[in-house]
C-alpha cells in the first residue's frame, strides 16, 4: 500500500503559501524547488500522511478551502482574485496572539488552539515559523538548549 502525503509550505511569519498531495515524497519537493516562482518564499513545511489517496485529497481540499493559500488554484475560493491581491498577506505574521501578550499568555493561547491550527500558529517565542509539534519553532528550541 502506498502512503499519500498532504504537505503545506509556509513563508515568513507562518503565512501559508501552498498545499499539495503526493505519493512521491521528497521528489515532489525537488520539482517545486526547480519550477515554482513561490519556492524562494518558503521557510517551512508540514507533512501529514494518509493511508489512501482519497483521504489525502479530501484533506487537501478542506485545507485549501479553509486557509486559501495564495498559490493554490484548485478548491481555492480566492482563485478569481489577482495574484497580487492573494499574496498581499505573505510576510505578515498570523494574528493569533495579542500584540503585547507575555510569553505565558502566548503559550496559553497556543495550547487553547484546535490541533489543526496549532500546526500553523507562529512560534510563541519569535513569532516567525510555526512550531508544528509544540509552541516554539525548532530554531528557538535549539537556541534554548545551547
Amino acid at each position: 500500500m502506498t502512503v499519500t502525503s498532504v504537505y503545506q509550505y509556509f513563508g515568513a511569519g507562518g503565512a501559508l503559501l501552498y498545499i499539495g498531495v503526493t505519493d512521491r515524497g521528497i521528489r515532489r519537493t525537488h520539482e517545486h524547488a526547480e519550477s515554482k516562482p513561490w519556492w524562494p518564499l518558503t521557510t517551512g513545511c508540514t507533512i501529514e500522511h494518509y493511508p489512501t489517496r482519497d483521504a489525502a485529497l479530501a484533506r487537501e481540499a478542506d485545507l485549501i478551502r479553509r486557509f486559501r493559500p495564495p498559490f493554490n488554484h484548485q478548491h481555492n475560493p480566492d482563485r478569481g482574485k489577482p495574484i497580487e491581491e492573494r499574496v498581499a498577506t505573505i510576510g505578515r505574521p498570523l494574528q493569533v496572539y495579542g500584540r503585547d501578550a507575555s510569553l505565558k499568555e502566548r503559550k496559553r493561547v497556543w495550547y487553547a488552539l484546535p490541533r489543526h491550527l496549532r500546526r500553523i500558529a507562529p512560534c510563541v517565542s519569535c513569532g516567525d515559523r510555526p512550531g508544528g509539534d509544540g509552541p516554539t519553532c525548532l530554531n528557538c528550541r535549539q537556541r534554548k538548549s545551547d
